[in-house]
């Protein structure tokens, strides 16, 4: 459990990290770990709903 002071951190540290970007290669540009999880859910959406099977981004670190 995280004091108020420890929620505060987390959540500036977990905004900081969501703010970076890396190089989707399909895409071909740079994107933000916020946007990448976007993308993800709009493939979990379509998934779901049945129009495409789902493939997961797979980084190449």
């Amino acid at each position: 459990m995280l004091n108020e002071e420890g929620k505060k951190i987390f959540i500036q540290k977990w905004e900081e990290r969501l703010q970076v970007t890396i190089m989707h290669k399909k895409l071909n540009r740079q994107v933000s770990y916020r946007t990448l999880i976007r993308l993800e859910l709009y493939k979990l959406q379509k998934h779901f709903m049945e129009e495409q099977e789902y493939k997961p981004f797979i980084s190449a670190w």
